[in-house]
């Protein structure tokens, strides 16, 4: 038999055993040892910072005149950097460093103040300069007034989709720094451990430092709008974990050293607290027409509630959709059912939130010790503070817990809280904690593919 076809008879062979998963155990060694060298060779460590105080951070009539990538540091901003630097030194040591840093003047200034305070240049290997981690674009200018209005319409449409006119999204930018972190590890990064670049620090805008890590934790949508902006120069560190090959959020290695700041508003509904006669009685009335199909009343009654109204499936002679009178009925009592829930309950803001077991929205004793009253926000030093001198909730009175406000129906809502109606004694069983309780935990980990974090 000559070479060639030895050769050939060597490839069938070869091809027979793949194909028929003889070799699968050595493939998956192989990819799993592709993967472990690839997670040697990536940062101990990757330090997420916010810039210093800026020209409109202080000012914000100057986005009437100035460009948002154009403003600079304030000379407090400035010395925050430069105490930055200093803070760093410490933590990083010796370090080889890789930076990345947005291309805004006041990230690159930043950078600059932290060399100043400290921070070894001579030990930075590389400095990336990535536009896919500048600010959220708000526009070319923003006129006098724009920020208000724009913060009243984000309340109704949502914080992480709401897009004023000629800007983006938080939604636009989660898909820009989502592209950026799978680059930044796959390619960008030294592919050898013998680079040994031990520390990435990335220098980059509050925002954009949010959906770096709703990106990295799979936070869900309703949990970024709970988290707020760490504060000027203040960072976030993330340690690798060559265990389970992943980065944690690193609660020492971080300042302030916390779980990132996050609440959210809530409404507690008692059993002992009764809605007013007029909305019992409206409720009624509207349940009852419905139950009579007693379509005048009805039309009547839905006129009195909304004008206009876009639901439906039924065509006009047109061709365009109008109200069906069914839908219309059921959207009122919908309305009449949230004012009623709203009447029975009392306002509370959830403190670090993050931190609440999963899953988050169907908790309720890990919910003592976190609660405020009202809704107005506070500073976090604040907040906690009357978190201690708040009075427990009494939750054999609590009949259910609205964690949607205005932005669900009141059908939305029973189809969320199901489990709190169907079994309202019952304390749910948690999914395993990727966030547990802040006084438990040192750090914790973005989760392994394809699991959800809510």
């Amino acid at each position: 038999m000559g070479h060639g076809a030895s050769h050939e008879s060597g490839l069938e062979n070869f091809l027979e055993k793949l194909n028929g998963g003889d070799l699968d155990t050595a493939l998956a060694a192989l990819v799993q040892r592709q993967r472990r060298l690839k997670w040697e060779a990536l940062p101990t460590r990757i330090i997420l910072i916010r810039h210093g105080e800026s020209e409109g951070n202080v000012n914000r009539d100057i986005y009437t005149t100035k460009g948002d990538a154009h403003l600079e540091l304030t000379p407090t901003g400035l010395q925050q950097a430069k105490d930055a630097g200093a803070r760093l030194q410490g933590l990083v040591g010796d370090d080889r460093m890789f930076v990345v840093v947005s291309p805004f003047e006041r990230t690159q200034q930043t950078l600059l103040g932290m060399y100043r305070g400290g921070l070894p240049e001579s030990q930075v290997g590389v400095v990336h300069v990535s536009p896919q981690i500048r600010e959220q674009e708000f526009g070319n200018f923003q006129h006098i007034g724009l920020h208000e209005a724009a913060r009243v319409q984000q309340a109704i449409v949502g914080r992480f989709y709401y897009r004023r006119p000629n800007a983006e999204s938080s939604a636009d930018v989660y898909d820009r720094v989502s592209s950026f972190w799978d680059v930044l590890l796959d390619d960008t990064l030294p592919k050898t451990a013998s680079e040994n670049l031990r520390t990435c620090l990335i220098v980059t805008h509050g925002l954009t430092m949010r959906l770096v890590l709703m990106k990295l934790f799979q936070w869900s949508v309703e949990t970024f709008e709970t988290v707020w902006n760490v504060g000027n120069c203040e960072h976030v560190t993330l340690t690798k974990n060559m265990t389970k090959m992943c980065y944690q959020f690193d609660k020492k290695q971080s300042y302030p050293s916390k779980v990132c700041w996050a609440t959210r508003p809530i409404w507690i509904v008692l059993r002992s607290k009764k809605a007013s006669d007029e909305t019992e009685k409206r409720l009624a009335m509207l349940q009852k027409l419905k139950e009579q199909n007693n379509w005048n009343l009805v039309e009547e009654v839905a006129a009195q509630e909304a004008e206009h109204h876009t639901e439906g499936h039924k065509h006009d002679e047109h061709g365009h959709e109008v109200a069906g009178k069914w839908l219309e009925i059921d959207r009122v009592i919908d309305q009449v059912e949230n004012t009623r829930m709203k009447e029975r309950s009392l306002p509370y803001t959830v403190l670090d939130y993050l931190t609440l077991p999963q899953p988050r929205t169907m908790q309720r004793a890990a919910l003592d010790g976190r609660l405020i009253p009202g809704h107005d926000p506070k500073s976090c030093e604040e907040a906690l503070e009357l978190a201690k001198r708040t009075q427990p909730i009494d939750w054999q009175d609590v009949e259910f817990v609205d964690w949607w406000g205005n932005q669900m129906s009141y059908q939305g809502k029973m189809l969320r809280g199901r489990k709190q109606v169907e079994n309202p004694g019952d304390e749910p069983k948690c999914r395993p904690l990727l966030f547990r309780h802040l006084s438990e935990v040192e750090e914790f980990e973005s989760p392994t593919r394809g699991q959800r974090v809510g």
